[in-house]
């Protein structure tokens, strides 16, 4: 008789539930609307801006960018930007099928989720995704502090203080080959790598990848299947 030693599978968030890329967008669009109105510019022309400037430069300084473009930048105004940027309501959806895969894992596993990132922003996310009542725990790592936001152990220990599990009866589940899987490997979890998102061709630096790959991340139960032990 076999039995399956995995008791708690642990998830990440961004670019693993969902594709990060479109809250980025949701929340420009959001950037868009209010500069359009405040200006009286055209806010698919400023949009597209926004999203060239990050295709280009990368995220950093693109409002400051976008706005001297039209000679309206303030410090001020950039501040307002960036919270209504944080604080919109996201215009996003889980990758296909994640919503079902999840209820049918709950039926089998218990489920936790562990998001790095602004708590407001990142409540906000799971909430537009509607997921939160498909997990038994989430933990939003801010709210412990940024030293112990991943690659720190700390939010791994608390899951599995939380289940009452030992490491190796946790799988975790990521995308970032930079961050996600060091601080669960350290105590001994299992990592699982979804090769999907803004990562997805990013090879994983000595240490830093994870135990196992994955294309999808509906690909997982055939991953669980293997993991079981007679």
């Amino acid at each position: 008789m076999q039995k399956n030693l995995i008791k708690v599978i642990i998830f990440d968030l961004d670019d693993t539930l969902y594709e990060e890329k479109t809250f980025v967008e949701s929340g420009f669009k959001a950037v868009s609307e209010y500069v359009g109105k405040q200006f009286k510019i055209n806010k698919k022309e400023f949009l597209k801006i926004l999203i060239d400037i990050l295709e280009k430069e990368g995220r950093g300084h693109i409002f400051d960018s976008a706005l001297k473009r039209y000679n309206f930048y303030t410090k001020k105004l950039v501040d307002k930007l960036v919270k209504i940027y944080r604080f919109h309501k996201p215009n996003i959806q889980p990758y296909s099928g994640i919503r079902n895969l999840l209820k049918n894992l709950k039926k089998r596993y218990k489920l936790a989720l562990i998001t790095d990132g602004l708590g407001y922003v990142q409540r906000n996310k799971v909430k537009a995704l509607k997921i939160e009542k498909l997990f038994n725990l989430i933990l939003y790592t801010n709210d412990y502090g940024k030293k112990n936001s991943k690659p720190s152990s700390y939010p791994f220990k608390k899951a599995l203080k939380f289940f009452q599990i030992k490491p190796e009866e946790a799988i975790y589940i990521g995308d970032d080959p930079y961050k996600d899987f060091i601080g669960a490997k350290k105590l001994g979890v299992k990592t699982v790598r979804a090769l999907q998102g803004r990562y997805k061709n990013t090879k994983a630096k000595r240490n830093f990848g994870a135990d196992y790959n994955v294309n999808k991340l509906i690909e997982i139960n055939k991953l669980l299947k293997s993991l079981t032990v007679s």
